[in-house]
């Protein structure tokens, strides 16, 4: 009963993670608050050729008990249920509530972008020339954006290696990356709502399919390369990917309008009214959702810190005579 429990309050976690993974800020963020994050990194890290062999000669049991299988299970399942359900909402926001949901979304990304400058230890002109070139190159993509989405294969398996990283990677977010890349409302707004309905269900997979497959091989490869990169390049890393999120504000911008032959947009400014101010505040609200994300996970990075500093004396049982 107690496993079945445990197993459940992974599940739980997986669904909070797959809900965040939706909107542009960072599950990786949201899964080291809730203390799973070096335990979900460290069990796709082990599957490797190494352990596929225990499963390859049947042993089960030594294959599940090296990759933390029943552990991945659940919190995969829930990712995936986070996901479907945090979708079918969005697709409604995005209808009825597009631009107050843009703004939103303009508030977790300049948020998000704070948190990752804070990460960054050392400023020197190396970073900052990162940091605008990471900027100026986002920027550009992002006003040349194509209206069009791209529902070609190898497009959304590339879109799937992108979108993952933001599971592995703390302040960065994958749906965010996937804005830029144009297929942010194909696949969460359009595909991912389409497998709840038998005559759409179809759709969704042949949409769904080569993303999973990129995300799959995103989440396996890149919780190496992460750590390579991480570990001895963190500050440009972080530099990099600072300036990339800032210069994708454009493609959430809410006020533009495709131009005629829809291979570019049209920007302009709001009009000063009771929108713009509810606009205001949602973006509001969203730079204080991910600032509050933040302090929980300084809170649970410093408790941490201390276990380990601190560990707790083991417990001897008295001696029988």
């Amino acid at each position: 009963m107690l496993k079945l429990w445990l197993s459940i309050k992974v599940f739980i976690k997986g669904m909070i993670m797959g809900a965040v993974n939706v909107f542009p800020v960072s599950s990786g963020t949201v899964s080291l608050i809730l203390g799973v994050f070096e335990r979900f990194v460290n069990s796709i890290k082990a599957l490797n050729h190494k352990n596929f062999k225990f499963l390859h000669k049947g042993r089960l049991s030594e294959f599940a008990r090296r990759t933390d299988f029943k552990f991945l299970v659940a919190i995969v399942m829930g990712l995936l249920t986070g996901m479907v359900l945090t979708a079918i909402f969005l697709k409604q926001t995005l209808k009825s509530y597009e631009v107050y949901t843009w703004s939103f979304f303009i508030g977790l990304i300049i948020a998000s972008v704070r948190y990752v400058m804070k990460r960054i230890e050392t400023v020197n002109a190396k970073n900052i020339v990162l940091v605008v070139m990471g900027l100026a190159v986002s920027f550009f993509l992002s006003i040349k954006s194509n209206p069009y989405s791209n529902d070609n294969f190898f497009y959304l398996f590339l879109c799937g290696i992108v979108g993952a990283t933001g599971m592995v990677v703390p302040g960065v977010s994958g749906s965010h990356l996937m804005l830029l890349m144009g297929n942010y409302e194909l696949i969460v707004t359009e595909a991912i709502p389409a497998l709840t309905k038998a005559s759409t269900f179809m759709y969704g997979t042949r949409i769904l399919l080569p993303f999973a497959l990129g995300s799959i091989v995103s989440i396996v490869s890149f919780s190496h390369l992460l750590s390579w990169l991480m570990r001895d390049y963190r500050d440009s890393t972080l530099s990099v990917l600072a300036g990339f999120m800032l210069g994708s504000l454009p493609v959430v911008y809410p006020w533009k309008e495709p131009t005629a032959d829809m291979m570019d947009y049209v920007f302009h400014l709001p009009n000063w009214n009771t929108e713009l101010l509810m606009a205001v505040v949602m973006a509001v609200l969203g730079g204080l959702t991910v600032y509050l994300l933040e302090l929980m996970a300084r809170h649970t990075e410093r408790k941490q810190a201390e276990r380990l500093q601190n560990p707790k004396p083991k417990r001897h049982g008295k001696k029988t005579q």
